[in-house]
């Protein structure tokens, strides 16, 4: 792929790295020669970015050939291990979810036939069909196909919902989203996670989901990886074929209930089935990268960090409409931040020493939920204790016009006035936010929960962000030179503060449900509030089709109480999460369920970038 531009991008690392690396110890300083400083950062962003790194996602061996890269560039800079193995610390996070063959339903493995459900988790079960029809539980349209529990059994059910009007059939759904509701009119119960969720109330081993004799052309769903909804036993797509040879009478039963006819009346299948559902969620290695230089007080410690994971091939956390396997190279999120990291580590080990110890912490795990820096926070060698501030750099490679946003300044008391006489010195135009709003969603969330002082630079969404088209060609290295040179100074000035108190960041301003927004970007999460609820927590009505909330299995009925580190006791705590993550963050929701505390991962999503 873009063999060209590839040859450029070889031709650019072979000469900003043999300018990096013939004289490691040099002394010329980062802010002095802002040209060389912006090759080399393009060179390493053009590495990073390449196809050939596949998107680096975490817990693939993509991921891990690009953590042990920057563990050879830290050693080459002359940077003391402080990893658990070298310069790597490994730890494990969830791989992208894999569809292997062999789902079956009585020993058929034909895809055109059988296809696993992106709810589906492996399993191999045996049981008596139940005959479901829709699978809808609906006390406000006094609806019930479960009459009776089914326990042991297989479920089968039919996609979509009964017509909103006697004998007629809505049309079908595109094959490949699931999300969106067939008949509007009956709101969540279509929603197919509900009705498997349903089906395992009632008792189901497995569930079997058939199209509607109407629409029985249309192939298979495709398994939708964007998906995070598990409902723990094996589901399954079949033909319209197949469910008829299961259950004799097929097209009959269901034309009896889109006319009314009650389920009790409708054929009861004969057939026992053997479900085999062969879907792998299973989880890998990552490994942070972490590399310490030395200062005159080892005492104390700055920590400077970036993440430099991605999205792989997409899947979880993409923003791409058009869907499918691509390559997410994110040039900008976040080669450009490790790049920036990878330049100052460069010119303080060239001198003079700093005035305390500076962790250089190239996080994975980051677009999975913050992973990597949360595992180092919790089993780091190096004592968080001695951890005096962080700064962390995520999306900075869009700074051409020299605009900048800091966030979390008001963390600690002098980082606004540094940042007030840096910007206008170094050329950038920064946008301080001294509150809390926006400092969600990236690595110095870590240390801000932990009442460490953290500092964010970040350059602004834009309409490659979490997109296959976020590549090196769009990396504005001279705007990414001036915020190394800012990186290089506050990492200075914060290694020479010996104390730097924690300030509690101000809330923020509120806003109405639904309208928080980050960099301009309306932030959703699909939720339906029961707004008459008084209870702790947000009592869900529904979720919106296609949502973020529908995608992670969300259900009418669910109470939110946490939204990533935030717990959710009122309607504004949970305005106040949507305006402190942003589009395409990975947060982990906990809610009630049948009296269970229950977890899940959310992508958050916009719908202007879809």
């Amino acid at each position: 792929m873009r063999a060209i531009a590839n040859l450029r991008r070889l031709s650019l690392f072979t000469l900003a790295f043999a300018s990096s690396c013939a004289n490691p110890r040099h002394t010329d300083s980062v802010i002095a020669q802002p040209e060389l400083r912006a090759r080399r950062l393009e060179a390493d962003v053009t590495w990073l970015s390449a196809d050939e790194q596949e998107g680096r996602r975490a817990g693939t061996q993509a991921g891990l050939r690009a953590g042990e890269w920057i563990a050879q560039r830290m050693a080459e800079l002359g940077l003391e291990p402080r990893g658990t193995r070298g310069y790597t610390q490994p730890f494990e996070v969830p791989k992208p979810v894999e569809v292997r063959p062999g789902s079956a339903v009585n020993g058929i493995t034909d895809a055109a036939k059988v296809a696993p459900l992106f709810c589906a988790t492996a399993g191999e079960v045996a049981g008596e069909i139940a005959w479901c029809g829709y699978g809808i539980v609906d006390a406000s349209k006094g609806w019930n196909d479960f009459s009776e529990r089914i326990d042991g059994k297989v479920a089968l059910i039919v996609r979509g919902t009964p017509p909103d009007s006697v004998g007629t059939q809505p049309e079908a759904a595109a094959a490949t989203s699931d999300a969106v509701h067939e008949s509007a009119g009956w709101g969540n119960s279509g929603s197919l996670f509900l009705k498997v969720m349903t089906a395992k109330r009632q008792g189901a081993l497995a569930v079997l989901v058939a199209p509607h004799p109407s629409q029985q052309s249309q192939p298979l769903p495709s398994f939708d990886v964007g998906r995070a909804a598990q409902s723990v036993l094996p589901a399954l797509y079949i033909s319209h074929e197949l469910a008829a040879a299961l259950v004799p009478g097929y097209d009959a039963a269901i034309s009896a209930i889109d006319v009314g006819a009650p389920l009790a009346q409708a054929p009861r299948p004969t057939a026992s089935a053997r479900v085999v559902s062969n879907v792998a969620r299973e989880r890998g290695p990552a490994t942070n990268v972490l590399g310490l230089l030395r200062g005159a007080d080892s005492s104390r410690c700055v920590v400077l960090g970036a993440h430099y994971d991605h999205l792989g091939w997409g899947g979880e956390g993409s923003l791409d409409s058009q869907g499918g396997a691509q390559i997410h190279n994110g040039a900008d999120d976040n080669a450009s931040g490790t790049a920036v990291v990878l330049e100052v580590a460069r010119a303080l080990a060239a001198g003079p020493k700093p005035d305390c110890d500076v962790l250089f912490a190239l996080w994975s795990g980051e677009e999975l939920g913050l992973l990597g820096s949360e595992h180092w926070a919790k089993t780091a060698a190096l004592e968080l204790d001695s951890v005096v501030a962080n700064l962390n750099l995520d999306m900075v490679g869009r700074a051409g016009d020299g605009k900048l946003a800091v966030l979390g300044a008001g963390s600690a008391e002098p980082f606004a006035a540094w940042l007030a006489e840096l910007g206008p010195r170094l050329g950038l135009e920064l946008d301080v936010s001294l509150s809390g709003q926006g400092v969600g969603g990236s690595d110095h969330q870590t240390f801000l929960k932990r009442k460490r002082p953290a500092v964010h630079f970040f350059s602004g969404l834009h309409g490659d962000y979490h997109k296959p088209s976020d590549d090196a060609e769009r990396f504005e290295a001279e705007g990414a030179a001036k915020v190394a040179a800012l990186a290089l100074e506050l990492t200075r000035r914060m290694a020479a503060t010996r104390e730097l108190a924690w300030v509690e960041p101000p809330a923020p301003t509120s806003a109405q449900p639904g309208q928080a927004r980050a960099g301009g970007f309306r932030v959703w999460f699909g939720t339906v509030p029961e707004y008459a609820y008084d209870g702790k927590g947000l009592l869900l009505g529904g979720t919106s089709p296609g949502s973020p909330a529908e995608k992670a299995g969300m259900l009418a009925g669910d109470v939110l109480v946490q939204v990533g580190d935030i717990a959710i006791e009122t309607i504004q705590d949970f305005v106040y999460a949507l305006q402190t993550y942003k589009p395409g963050d990975v947060v982990l929701a906990r809610f009630l369920r049948d009296g269970k505390t229950e977890e899940v991962r959310v992508t958050l999503a916009t719908r202007e970038a879809q």
